[in-house]
């Protein structure tokens, strides 16, 4: 399996900062390949264990894109939000959020992003948020994707 070269350089500059901030948010286009990208990071970082969550109707894609990406050097684990409380308790060393922006309630933290939340500052690993559509209806609806990772953008926000 080969990436694109667009997704090469995103893996690249993804990889620089996540380093620097344990998160990331992959923001692109819809069919452009936000899935492959974001294993081929968490290949990059030298991961062990990746969990990621997404919607019950986009697991089979992920888990056919992992096996055709074949990486020797993680195992993947993957579950839709409802089942967070079944993952394996693990050292996740990457979780990755697909359609995040399903995690921006606002005012209020929905109770997806509060066990989320809970499960990054548990595990403290690189977090790679995944989205087309990251503030599908207000900007507001970004703080609550990322409140949970320790140092996000508004952590001096309350």
């Amino acid at each position: 399996m080969e990436f694109r070269d667009y997704q090469k350089n995103i893996i690249d500059i993804a990889s620089n900062i996540i380093k620097k901030r344990k998160m990331v948010y992959l923001a692109m286009e819809v069919r452009t390949g936000k899935t492959l990208t974001s294993l081929g990071l968490a290949e990059k970082l030298g991961c062990e264990n990746v969990l990621f969550l997404t919607k019950k109707k986009a697991i089979s894609s992920i888990t056919s894109d992992y096996d055709l990406m074949c990486p020797a050097s993680f195992s993947l684990f993957t579950i839709n939000y409802e089942s967070i409380h079944k993952a394996p308790n693990v050292k996740w060393d990457m979780i990755i959020l697909d359609e995040a922006h399903g995690l921006g309630a606002f005012p209020k933290p929905s109770k997806r992003a509060k066990q989320v939340s809970a499960m990054i500052k548990k595990q403290n690993p690189y977090v790679c948020f995944l989205s087309g559509t990251p503030t599908p209806e207000s900007y507001c609806q970004m703080y609550h994707q990322v409140y949970g990772v320790p140092g996000n953008p508004f952590s001096a926000f309350r």
